[in-house]
């Protein structure tokens, strides 16, 4: 790819991210009649161990506003329910879905069992079993009961519902869902390919440490594109894999980010920069090892690496900032960097709730694939002047 090209398909990406982001919000105000997010209306109950359940509760029901990563008291309670009343709606093929759960689970309507999902209870530690999931559970459209309860298990640290409850109709969630993923799933291809072409720059230009980052960072970001789609339990349906994968992208990008910096940006930075790469690459290998080991250990892990790559971002905004104005590199790495940045929090932000949004949507592959087109171009004008500098 030359320079012309990589620069036309960067301005291409972040056009359709901007025109995405428009389109998305636009839709929002309009009612979505073939999805009902269920957010109100929620009841919760624990029961401590297996042993002391005896069937869904008549009795001692509490309420709850949040249903998604329930915050309620647990008390070491091995088993959750959870209820809610199904939302009037004309569909065909009416459907509940359940985007991510902790542990094995459960669904009732009424009192008849309609979905279950592994055992209860499991001897091994479970918290992760039906976890980066996409759940559909058919409902029975003869059946007159309107609600429907969940019945979850875990013996490990989380239990109960990890992402968003809706109910709505089964082929229109299909459809919406793999429309949703397109853009990962090409986006995700294109950057293995780089990452291959990065690998093979890496051993024709004499394993120049920096090809091997930038082509080790582009596969992070291709295995991220691939593990928050909807559509890849289809393809493989192993959530503790797509939880190592996942682990994988997210843990040691950061690493690699910065070994970038350490070669583009190098005088003035390499030491303590060179310092704070290596310690993030052995912890992250401490921390993946630890999982294997584990499912558990990645919901430790994970908020020590929240915090620490967030360090990392200021501190590669810091330096962006600094090295702005040396050079046309510095810049074209600035707009790749703070797109990546400014989606990736975007993300985090609705992920956890602080900004609301009616239709759920992601931009953070966007933005890590902006990223990797800038370096992408640094590293093609590099070796073009590389090249100029041999002719002379």
């Amino acid at each position: 790819m030359n320079l012309k090209s990589a620069i036309i398909l960067l301005f291409f990406t972040i056009t359709h991210s901007v025109f995405f982001t428009y389109t998305v919000y636009s839709q929002e105000e309009t009612d979505n009649k073939s999805l009902i997010r269920m957010e109100q209306g929620w009841e919760y109950q624990w029961v401590e161990s297996v042993e002391k359940d005896v069937g869904i509760p008549q009795n001692g029901w509490l309420p709850t506003e949040n249903v998604k990563e329930l915050d309620e008291p647990r008390n070491d309670s091995e088993i959750l329910y959870l209820r809610n009343s199904i939302p009037p709606g004309n569909w065909n093929d009416p459907t509940i879905f359940i985007s991510f759960m902790y542990g094995t689970f459960e669904v009732y309507q009424g009192d008849k069992l309609i979905y279950e999902y592994g055992d209860i209870p499991e001897l091994e530690t479970v918290t992760y079993k039906g976890y980066n999931r996409r759940h559909f559970i058919e409902l029975d459209p003869m059946d007159s009961s309107d609600q429907i309860t969940i019945r979850s298990f875990s013996n490990g640290n989380l239990i109960g519902v990890a992402g968003a409850v809706s109910a709505g109709s089964h082929s229109s969630y299909l459809t919406k869902m793999l429309q949703d993923d397109f853009d990962k799933i090409v986006i995700g291809s294109i950057q293995l390919f780089i990452g291959l072409v990065a690998i093979i720059y890496f051993v024709v230009n004499r394993f120049q440490w920096l090809y091997l980052a930038f082509a080790a960072a582009t596969f992070c970001s291709a295995l991220y594109s691939f593990s928050i789609t909807g559509s890849k339990q289809f393809i493989v349906d192993a959530p503790f894999l797509w939880i190592y994968v996942f682990q994988i992208a997210v843990f040691f990008r950061s690493a690699f980010d910065l070994l970038i910096i350490d070669k583009l940006f190098g005088p003035g930075y390499k030491n303590w920069v060179r310092r704070l790469w290596q310690i993030h690459l052995a912890l992250a290998v401490v921390a993946f090892t630890l999982s294997i080991v584990n499912p558990d250990y990645f919901t430790l892990t994970k908020g020590i690496f929240e915090k620490l790559s967030g360090f990392e971002v200021l501190l590669i905004l810091g330096i962006v900032i600094r090295v702005f104005i040396r050079s046309i590199d510095a810049k074209i790495y600035a707009v790749g960097f703070l797109f990546m940045a400014g989606f990736m929090i975007r993300d985090l932000l609705v992920f956890t709730g602080v900004i609301y949004l009616k239709e759920f949507y992601l931009l953070g592959h966007i933005g890590q694939f902006i990223l990797v087109l800038a370096i992408g171009i640094i590293l093609v004008r590099q070796r073009r002047e590389d090249q100029n500098r041999l002719k002379y």
